[in-house]
């Protein structure tokens, strides 16, 4: 298996825990907060969206273009990483 495949992989499998994560927030959100959480899940899936292009082009990139591909994609999960511990973090309070 090359390093790409092997990155694709593990990247399909953080994304999909990161959807669970989403899906997740929605159990600790009572009705006088819904339409908040709506807003910032619908930030969050956009926010998701555009990482999920990023590893759709590095799906595709072959072996020389790796290495900016995984950079970018590096940068797409810590920008859905943080967005998620803000929401998360508002949430609780």
């Amino acid at each position: 298996m090359s390093k790409n495949s092997e990155y694709v992989t593990a990247m399909q499998a953080q994304m999909r825990q990161f959807d669970k994560d989403v899906d997740a927030l929605g159990t600790r959100v009572g009705a006088s907060a819904r339409s908040a959480y709506d807003l910032q899940v619908k930030q969050l899936r956009a926010t998701r969206d555009a990482a999920q292009e990023t590893f759709r082009l590095l799906q595709a990139a072959n072996e020389s273009a790796d290495a900016k591909m995984h950079a970018g994609m590096q940068a797409a999960w810590d920008t859905m990483q943080a967005a998620l511990k803000k929401v998360s973090a508002d949430l609780g309070k």
